[in-house]
């Protein structure tokens, strides 16, 4: 799984581990009296990913390593030092998989613990068992999965017409009437957490809008993913050029957006991403 920074939980921030955290990080795990494979340091350039939780005064609460399997996201080297925080790095995992199609989360606790009857609580069921060796002894552990709801970027429905008034505050009345045509929601499972739409401004030109999410799910790529599926709209539906307002988010998603053929341009003095799915002038030539 990817480098992404997860939103903040419970009072808690969740941030990847890089190499401005080294210090901090092996100095955690040894208080814990954890044990690496490797320096942190040397972990981190060989393809391990941590994330770490930081209180609202910035001190370091929790860690946890991820990794994604044949598709399967694991998570283990799971401590945390203060109450709520290792529900904060579990949901960062959970989190950090579902935005990259990984459905499947999975770790390993001691079946002869406390803890097998918590993962159970936060939506974890027992699928197998292992052998582990600590400190020389086999300790039996009790593997965990827990199945993600799939994110999705879709057609509105009727049926999403009151979660939509409360995102946006609109009339859900509008949107209760049927399917709006360039109307998209982003949804995850059967919950409607983001909205887009495509607007008609004549002459071939489709004005996208800024998409609206609930703020867990925002700066986690998921506006990047609204916006290409509104573009997908407009190319299909016989637009020459599409354009979105150019704003702070957007532009931290810049150069994803010019891999995508988007471009930063002043148009009327304002700031935009603009599109073009077919050359004008090329196609007068053509004709």
């Amino acid at each position: 799984m990817p480098e992404t920074t997860a939103a903040p939980a419970r009072g808690f921030e969740i941030r990847p581990v890089n190499a401005d955290d080294v210090d901090a990080g092996e100095a955690f795990y040894a208080a814990a009296s954890v044990r690496l494979l490797g320096p942190l340091a040397v972990l981190l350039q060989t393809g391990n990913a941590f994330l770490a939780a930081y209180d609202r005064t910035g001190a370091l609460r929790g860690m946890v390593r991820f990794w994604d399997e044949d598709g399967t996201g694991w998570l283990d080297l799971l401590v945390s030092t203060a109450p709520g925080a290792g529900r904060a790095l579990i949901r960062g995992v959970e989190r950090l998989a579902q935005d990259h199609g990984i459905r499947f989360v999975r770790l390993a606790v001691p079946e002869a613990s406390a803890l097998p009857p918590v993962m159970q609580r936060w939506g974890y069921r027992p699928v197998g068992h292992r052998e582990d060796a600590d400190s020389g002894n086999s300790v039996r552990m009790l593997v965990h999965e827990k199945r993600l709801a799939l994110l999705t970027v879709r057609e509105q429905r009727r049926a999403d017409a009151p979660a939509i008034g409360e995102l946006t505050g609109d009339d859900p009345w509008v949107y209760g009437q049927g399917a709006r045509p360039g109307v998209f929601v982003a949804a995850d499972g059967d919950n409607v957490i983001g909205l887009v739409s495509v607007r008609d401004t004549g002459a071939g030109l489709a004005v996208i809008t800024d998409p609206v999410l609930l703020e867990t799910y925002r700066h986690r790529g998921l506006e990047l993913w609204m916006i290409e599926r509104s573009a997908t709209y407009a190319e299909t539906n016989g637009y020459h050029t599409a354009h979105v307002v150019a704003t702070p988010v957007l532009d931290g998603y810049r150069r994803d957006l010019e891999d995508r053929l988007w471009h930063r341009e002043e148009i009327e003095g304002s700031a935009t991403y603009l599109r073009r799915f077919r050359d004008l002038d090329a196609g007068a030539e053509e004709d």
